[in-house]
């Protein structure tokens, strides 16, 4: 019987055969469904690359002008900004304007109807910064006056008799209806210029502003034109060979990367604006139509229009006191899935090949009798792989190869209780690690919403004690007394709201995804900026600052340099003594801009400068002295981010020399 079996080749060769089949057929099928879903998957990353592009795009092009207003409004309460000298109002415009490339205007509109803004054409070659005015005594015409570059002079070049009443215009109506900071609708501006720079549209954010006693003193506005995103949105569609569009959550059209009249000035001719679900682009029509009647808010979608597949992606954001923006991209199957039908062809082929030589191998050793060794080591490879259910080979007329099997099979059995118990060990430690690090994470989530928390639970009660400490200092001029403690309310609660910024800087540098996003900084402002809100943390220290003339502009981050000069001057402030002179100093050194900022403290030791940088560390110096260790290891972080240096130099007859080189190119570093 033994020797008919191994005769039998034709036998051998039809059972590989019917189990090679099932096995190429089976393969070749799980095969295809992996190449499928990688394609799919590698479509999702592309869509998710491009759709977070979008989405920082976005968000910071709407951020602007609330913080702009926010601002405005601020300065106005604190009589800063100059809204009974209107020339002197359009500058303090203009210098906001050309720090904030995506505004398009920055305006007020006043309770007689009179009109001032800083501009930036959003239209035509000549960029150039403009000063608009439309005044009673000029019969309300438009004017436009652009800004010299070099001189800085206004030279009017355009006037236009349209009776311009900002009264009448949608973003006063939409401040004094909502009686507080709102945004208002998209509208075509009314400027009428000779160069036809404002024949857009636009939209932004406004708010009344008020006297002390109630009166309207105008409207703020910051305002953005909508053909920046239109820009944008083409620059990236003609990148990635697809689509994308801006739209509110009612489904009007706000931007989209299709250059059709649809997008532009007409759009708002009649006062209507194209729906998502009407536009003439049959694939943004499709996925418009989808959002609107699914209702989801978030999603991926691959639909067929026209014969071509496309992958669509949207996402909803929704502004402070504002509408909810809807975003979406569009990408064509051609993006993702070519380079990968191709492997999968060359995959197929070269499996197909590698199959049919096995098929003749194997036929060739079953000629041979070599079969049943190979189904030996077949088995002996699913046994060193842990497939304990692999089954032993049958019986042989070889003895030793009868022997061989019961050995294994005997030797199996010990290996499979020997990795059941490493298993049950390892999924023991795994889960106990996984315990510990999900803990930890926990741990730090808490710790960053617990500040987070608190500083939005503190600031509002600041703000009142800070505005209760300046009535009181107004109102305690003469006498002394009170106006000490005055003074002493207004430095705690900006030292309180400095400790809060410094530990939510910290907190936001400390987060995996962020990144310095240098721009160009006036060093000279930036430093009249510091000693201007520097003097609010100490009324007893004179501070001196000096800037080099013609300092060129630093590429850096304008938030961070200011944190990181607030806290060196603060900590000077706090360690010398009262009428002390406190001096600040900036200079250019070989391709570096140079902050010196120097102190009559009691000095730092030499033993301690490295420890001073550390977080929650302090000197022997500082016991008694207010403060949690945090702002010079702030100072240290921001200086690395930018590429620079800080050093401590001792000064005689006693104080401290705290010397900060940033390069004047940044290269933002991790």
């Amino acid at each position: 019987m033994f020797t008919r079996r191994l005769a039998l080749r034709t036998f051998l060769t039809l059972a590989l055969l019917a189990v090679l089949l099932p096995l190429v057929l089976a393969s070749s099928s799980l095969f295809y469904r992996s190449a499928t879903g990688a394609m799919e998957e590698f479509a999702l990353q592309l869509a998710d690359e491009v759709s977070g592009r979008v989405r920082e795009k976005v968000v910071s092009f709407f951020d602007v002008p609330q913080r702009v207003v926010a601002f405005n409004v601020e300065q106005v309460r604190a009589g800063y900004l100059m809204v009974q000298q209107p020339d002197v109002l359009m500058r303090q415009f203009m210098l906001q304007i050309d720090q904030q490339p995506q505004l398009t205007f920055i305006s007020m509109g006043m309770p007689d109807g009179q009109y001032y803004a800083g501009s930036r054409p959003p239209l035509g070659e000549d960029r150039a910064l403009r000063m608009l005015r439309a005044r009673i005594s000029d019969g309300r015409a438009m004017e436009v006056l652009r800004i010299d570059a070099v001189s800085r002079e206004p030279t009017l070049i355009s006037r236009s008799e349209v009776g311009f009443d900002a009264r009448t215009r949608p973003w006063y109506q939409s401040a004094i209806a909502n009686d507080g900071v709102a945004w208002y609708a998209p509208y075509r501006y009314m400027i009428n210029d000779a160069q036809g720079a404002y024949a857009a549209i636009g939209m932004g954010i406004s708010a009344p502003v008020r006297s002390r006693d109630g009166s309207l003193i105008g409207v703020v506005t910051a305002d953005v034109a909508l053909s920046q995103l239109n820009e944008f949105l083409a620059a990236l569609a003609s990148e990635s060979g697809g689509r994308a569009f801006l739209a509110e959550d009612s489904g009007e059209l706000l931007a989209m990367s299709s250059h059709h009249p649809s997008a532009g000035v007409s759009a708002l001719v009649d006062g209507q604006r194209v729906r998502i679900d009407q536009s003439h682009d049959p694939v943004m029509r499709a996925l418009g139509q989808h959002i609107l009647q699914s209702g989801q808010r978030e999603g991926n979608r691959f639909m067929d229009v026209d014969g071509v597949r496309h992958l669509a992606r949207w996402w909803t954001h929704a502004l402070d006191r504002g509408p909810v923006l809807t975003m979406a991209i569009i990408l064509p199957e051609s993006r993702f899935n070519t380079p990968l039908r191709g492997v999968l062809r060359n995959t197929i082929y070269t499996t197909l090949a590698v199959l049919l030589a096995s098929v003749l191998f194997s036929v060739f050793v079953a000629s041979r009798l070599v079969r049943p060794l190979q189904v030996l080591s077949d088995w002996a490879v699913r046994l060193t792989q842990s497939d304990w259910n692999a089954q032993a080979p049958k019986s042989s007329p070889i003895r030793e190869l009868r022997s061989l099997a019961d050995s294994m099979g005997y030797m199996a059995g010990h290996l499979k209780e020997h990795a059941e118990d490493l298993e049950q060990m390892v999924a023991q430690r795994t889960q106990e690690l996984e315990s510990a690090v999900a803990s930890i994470e926990q741990t730090l989530t808490d710790q960053r919403h617990f500040i987070a928390m608190l500083s939005h639970e503190v600031r509002s009660p600041l703000a009142v004690i800070n505005t209760a400490g300046q009535l009181l200092a107004l109102r305690s001029k003469d006498v002394p007394a009170q106006l000490t403690l005055a003074q002493r309310i207004l430095r705690g609660s900006a030292r309180l709201s400095y400790f809060f910024d410094n530990c939510l800087t910290q907190d936001r540098i400390d987060s995996h995804n962020f990144a310095v996003e240098p721009v160009p900084v006036d060093v000279g402002e930036l430093c009249l900026w510091v000693t201007e809100n520097g003097g609010q943390l100490s009324a007893e220290h004179p501070l001196y600052l000096a800037v080099e003339p013609g300092l060129p502009s630093l590429n850096g981050d304008p938030v961070l340099l200011r944190v990181m000069l607030m806290n060196v001057l603060s900590n000077a402030f706090k360690y010398s003594e009262v009428g002390a002179t406190v001096s600040l100093s900036v200079h250019q050194q070989e391709g570096q801009c140079r902050f010196v900022i120097e102190d009559e403290g009691p000095g730092i030791p030499l033993e301690e400068q490295t420890l001073v940088f550390e977080k929650y560390r302090r000197g022997r110096t500082a016991e008694g002295k207010p403060g949690a260790g945090l702002g010079l290891a702030l100072v240290k972080r921001i200086v690395d981010l930018h590429g620079g240096a800080v050093q401590l130099q001792a000064v005689q007859p006693q104080g401290t020399r705290f010397v900060i080189d940033i390069p004047l190119n940044v290269t933002p570093v991790a």
